[in-house]
């Protein structure tokens, strides 16, 4: 079965989304949750699967996410009829009522960090019922010491929890790049842990002063992510229910939004994805 494909929705993206390739959106819940906005987010437009992406539940910390963020979130996704929430695996913030950092911090590979991390998401999950939650692994810049590597945490928290994985393909690669692991044998290594997938896939650029790949949404979507992208929809046929294009900065005329989500589609189209 063919993936569900669209973009990340934002408003240089809206005069698109009716674009016969587009049949999925992902509503980013910070945009969405504003108290002036009186219609519902995605307006009259309607697609084959949605999904709403969080980024502040914290999935990676001591204490459970906050209620009135989770009460919040579920609203968007009912509003909106989403089949499913995703967030990150990472913490924002230190506890319940922290400090929050203003970006996602890795959690240290651990034993106690793993059985925080699925006490909290059991908790999402028995709070979102029917609305499928998807966990979203990130490019990190720096880790704390641990017992065991990233692929063998993220699998551990898929078996033991059940949930989705949401797998960023360019953070994959970002991390690789930056860390010197094989991102194909990541993918490899994880994918079986998964019984229900997402993908995001994004471009960003190579900072020659701090030596690092930067996943920045800003660039069209590199070769090698697409390679990366072919490979993950073949080691997952009948897995992967949605695919996400993500674009935050140095938006793409007209032809180029069509012309990523169309190659996004081509791809699916003759990868094993469709078996």
């Amino acid at each position: 079965m063919l993936p569900a494909i669209g973009y990340a929705v934002r408003e240089q993206n809206r005069p698109i989304l009716d674009d016969p390739a587009i049949n999925a959106a992902e509503i980013t819940f910070e945009r969405a949750d504003d108290p002036l906005r009186v219609d519902r987010y995605l307006h009259d437009a309607e697609f084959d699967y949605v999904s709403v992406h969080a980024l502040k539940l914290s999935v990676a910390s001591p204490d459970p996410p906050a209620g009135h963020y989770m009460r919040a979130l579920k609203a968007i996704a009912q509003e909106n009829e989403a089949r499913s929430v995703s967030d990150h695996l990472g913490f924002t913030r230190d506890g319940e009522g922290g400090v929050e950092m203003g970006h996602f911090a890795p959690p240290p590979f651990t034993e106690a960090a793993l059985d925080a991390t699925c006490r909290n998401i059991d908790v999402i999950q028995r709070y979102f019922g029917d609305i499928h939650f998807y966990l979203e692994n990130i490019a990190w810049l720096f880790r704390f010491t641990g017992t065991m590597d990233e692929a063998e945490f993220l699998e551990r928290v898929l078996r033991k929890t059940g949930c989705g994985w949401l797998l960023d393909v360019t953070n994959v690669y970002a991390n690789g790049t930056n860390h010197g692991y094989d991102p194909y044998e990541f993918i490899e290594r994880v994918v079986p842990a998964a019984d229900r997938m997402q993908i995001h896939l994004a471009g960003g650029f190579y900072d020659e002063q701090a030596g690092m790949y930067i996943d920045s949404h800003s660039h069209p979507i590199p070769e090698p992510v697409w390679d990366l992208y072919r490979f993950a929809l073949d080691r997952a046929p009948g897995k992967i229910d949605a695919v996400f294009i993500e674009r935050d900065q140095n938006f793409p005329d007209e032809e180029g939004w069509r012309q990523e989500v169309r190659l996004a589609r081509k791809i699916a189209e003759t990868a094993g994805a469709v078996r």
